[in-house]
């Protein structure tokens, strides 16, 4: 009896593991695809800003 229950705590701890790690996987999945979207919407801004800069003025040195 007393290994039984032994098996059964001991499993249900190493799913507790397994799920605290899944859930810090996909935090930091979540957390890499917010930086990357970041970075693209700002180089996205920055080139457009280039490109309407050289239009108005005939510089670009926002992009540089």
């Amino acid at each position: 009896m007393f290994r039984l229950i032994f098996l059964m705590v001991a499993t249900v701890s190493m799913a507790g593991c397994a799920d605290s790690r899944t859930a810090e996987r996909r935090e930091s999945q979540a957390s890499d695809i917010v930086h990357t979207t970041a970075k693209k919407t700002e180089h996205g801004f920055r080139k457009a800003g280039g490109h309407l800069q050289k239009f108005f003025t005939g510089e670009d040195t926002i992009t540089k």
